[in-house]
């Protein structure tokens, strides 16, 4: 069983991306449209906990995000 809020589902890899000197980056396409993220869509940017890295979730789903957390 994951640890809690550790996803448990599958990861994969979509290769390695480049912050700018403006601190942009670039969403790889493939992810892009597996999470069907459109230009102009807002994402939540969170920190993880072992400050080893960050999570971006749609903000227009964030109510279900919470929702899920709560039962956790």
């Amino acid at each position: 069983m994951p640890k809690k809020g550790t996803c448990s589902r599958l990861k994969k890899f979509y290769g390695q991306i480049t912050i700018t000197d403006k601190g942009q980056l670039a969403i790889p396409i493939e992810l892009r449209r597996e999470l069907d993220l459109k230009s102009g869509d807002k994402l939540l940017v969170i920190k993880r906990d072992d400050c080893q890295g960050l999570n971006l979730i749609k903000a227009s789903e964030i109510d279900s995000f919470l929702n899920k957390i709560a039962k956790d």
